[in-house]
């Protein structure tokens, strides 16, 4: 970010110009090719389960906590992830339960739904937007399961890199409140993945979820959690 004292206001003008000069407006043809390189950039996505195929560190920031996780693919499906430490410290005895009666939730619950981000990403819904040279961003109407009945009111964004056909960026947004379970209701709700390039293919590198809003109609929330993911080694 660049900030301009008020008697540089020609300069401000200068930088605007210039930096609109980067950005390359798509055409109609370009539109129309776009959906099966998108789609194949997100089908190399889902041919890589992190869970199954990889060794991996999480480092998870939810509030004021510091969770830190390792993930083994050897290991069972609901033991895979490890809580190591909270806050610096090792969990105890109910920490532990907690963590893992989350993780056995987790995967069940991805076991009963559609996964992956080609079914996350509606293709027949993209747009594309006005991009940076050398990158590719289209907007669409997402699919999350447990906002499924709000749809028409999330967006999302991707950005591709232009010359690799990898996704960097997937972006899903609200646009207006929304309601996912009775006396809750959502006013801002956006979740980020970013992804690069690790041994040759592209993987989930962090995610961040931010959602504002209230619950029993008086407590309103404030929730950030923040993943990042390091440490990788090939199964």
């Amino acid at each position: 970010m660049i900030f301009v004292e008020k008697n540089h206001r020609g300069i401000l003008a200068l930088a605007l110009m210039l930096s609109l000069t980067q950005w390359t407006q798509p055409t109609c043809a370009e539109a129309a090719s776009a959906h099966p390189r998108v789609e194949a950039a997100l089908q190399s996505l889902d041919a890589t389960d992190l869970d199954e195929d990889w060794y991996f560190a999480m480092e998870v920031v939810d509030g004021d906590e510091l969770q830190q996780i390792e993930s083994d693919p050897t290991r069972p499906p609901y033991e895979r992830r490890e809580l190591l430490t909270v806050n610096g410290e090792a969990p105890d005895a109910d920490r532990l339960a907690q963590f893992a009666d989350a993780e056995k939730k987790r995967i069940d619950d991805q076991r009963d739904a559609p996964r992956g981000y080609v079914h996350m990403v509606d293709i027949g819904t993209l747009e594309p937007l006005a991009a940076p040279a050398g990158d590719e961003i289209y907007a669409f109407v997402p699919r999350v399961q447990k906002l499924d009945k709000a749809r028409e009111h999330l967006r999302g964004k991707l950005l591709m890199d232009a010359q690799s056909g990898w996704i960097r960026q997937l972006e899903i947004y609200n646009t207006e409140t929304l309601s996912p379970a009775f006396s809750v209701s959502v006013d801002t709700y956006r979740l980020t993945l970013d992804f690069g390039e690790v041994q040759g293919e592209n993987l989930l590198q962090s995610l961040q979820s931010h959602a504002i809003g209230k619950a029993g109609f008086l407590k309103s929330f404030d929730s950030k959690v923040q993943i990042r993911f390091s440490d990788f080694r090939r199964l």
